[in-house]
């Protein structure tokens, strides 16, 4: 019987905890944990009664972790991405395979060094970009890259963050403020980046890119609504953000797990009353942008768009790729998984419409999160370690290059060069 890869996680948090933590549970002959480190001494403590790591093991910050010389081959990263750049390059120089969850990092330059150091290792360093690994856009990837839509000429990708996870994340949450994680363009569209940089067979050429902050403002804060939700506000039965109707139901999964180790209704009130979550939504120090959108171009033609906003009914994606030969659309989101492929025909346009193609799921993976993506990555990365496949990490940087290209491009509306911003980011000119 084969033993499973012995691994150190860092960080216990929603995805550490949730996903890694859960994955290697269910799946004990491939992926244990058998030392953490967290700041957070519930964390670790559950980490250690549900997974068997002794105290020994177990560590208040990363440092500490990485210079234990513990026995162990890989190291799943899931600390804040403000952490990234020193823990990841530390990982890959003492040696050991790591998964890295996204994005690399939160600055371009950071991301360089990661790879960088990666690429001395000789070791596995795989990015947490799971809808690479979700038969959905597998299935996407395989036809645009077949050819069957002929040459790609136009395409339109939207990412529609519901309001309830935006107002969770990205004005009460972590990634609230450009200063202390990542700018929305990263923290939410780098999955997008990278399926963009993965399925187009043309690179992009030049990109242009504005966004606001619209609505999660202090001046729409409705008149008399205190600091905090649960101090008295005026409007707590018609607002749709206040923080009781969110935490405080018999619901306790994703995101409400998010804000206590104690999902207990006094462990959750506390967690209301003293940390961010309680906030409300139009008093926070968020400052990232509600609403974006991007355009690009090409090489050798072709355009396309990327919008994203965080006001949206439906959590998911639409994706529509326009071909010389045919059009592929496409629905991912929490209700349904869809793509519809239809040749440019008198047939298909006029008489029968094109056909859905079957996305084949694996046998097991259809409750798992991302749509099958979190299994994906952690298999992958599993069979990776194993087999010494060592991929380039260049695959990764390409979104990174984007994200902060089109952040460049939104704060001094201008266009950027694609091919001069790589240049530049290679020799250091860019952070």
């Amino acid at each position: 019987m084969t033993e499973p890869i012995q691994a150190l996680l860092l960080g216990a948090g929603s995805r550490g905890y949730d996903v890694f933590a859960r994955w290697a549970l269910q799946h004990p002959d491939q992926l244990k944990f058998v030392a953490v480190a967290d700041p957070d001494p519930a964390k670790r403590q559950r980490m250690m009664e549900e997974h068997g790591i002794p105290a020994s093991q177990a560590f208040a910050n990363w440092q500490d972790a990485l210079n234990a010389n513990l026995p162990i081959q890989a190291v799943v990263n899931a600390l804040p991405d403000h952490l990234h750049e020193e823990s990841a390059t530390k990982v890959m120089q003492k040696g050991y395979h790591q998964l890295l969850e996204k994005p690399i990092t939160n600055n371009l330059s950071g991301a360089v060094r990661i790879a960088e150091a990666a690429e001395a290792s000789g070791k596995v360093l795989m990015l947490a970009y799971v809808l690479r690994y979700t038969p959905f856009f597998s299935t996407i990837h395989d036809v645009v890259q077949s050819g069957q839509l002929g040459e790609v000429v136009h395409f339109e990708w939207s990412e529609n963050v519901s309001a309830i996870h935006y107002s969770h994340s990205f004005v009460r949450g972590n990634w609230s403020n450009t200063a202390k994680s990542s700018p929305m363009i990263l923290a939410k569209c780098s999955h997008d980046l990278d399926q963009l940089a993965w399925i187009l067979p043309k690179r992009i050429k030049q990109l242009s890119s504005f966004g606001s902050l619209l609505h999660y403002r202090e001046e729409n804060k409705p008149a008399g609504a205190p600091k905090r939700c649960l101090d008295g506000c005026p409007v707590a039965e018609t607002c749709s953000f206040h923080a009781a109707k969110i935490y405080l139901t018999d619901y306790v999964s994703w995101p409400v797990n998010v804000i206590s180790t104690d999902m207990s209704l006094e462990g959750r009130i506390q967690a209301l009353q003293e940390g961010p979550y309680g906030v409300c939504v139009y008093q926070s120090d968020n400052d990232v942008v509600d609403n974006q959108v991007v355009m690009f171009e090409l090489v050798g033609g072709g355009s396309g768009t990327l919008a994203m906003h965080g006001h949206s009914g439906e959590e998911g994606r639409y994706v529509r790729i326009d071909g010389t030969k045919a059009t592929l659309t496409a629905a991912f989101t929490d209700r349904k998984q869809e793509i519809w492929l239809e040749p440019h025909t008198f047939e298909t346009s006029y008489l029968t419409g094109g056909h859905q193609i079957p996305i084949q799921a694996p046998s097991g993976t259809a409750g798992m999160g991302h749509g099958g993506g979190d299994d994906g990555v952690c298999q992958a990365f599993v069979q990776s370690v194993r087999n010494g496949t060592i991929e380039p990490t260049s695959q990764y940087l390409e979104s990174q290059y984007l994200a902060f290209a089109i952040e460049e491009a939104r704060h001094q509306n201008t266009k950027v060069d694609m091919e001069d911003f790589r240049g530049r980011a290679s020799v250091g000119a860019l952070v």
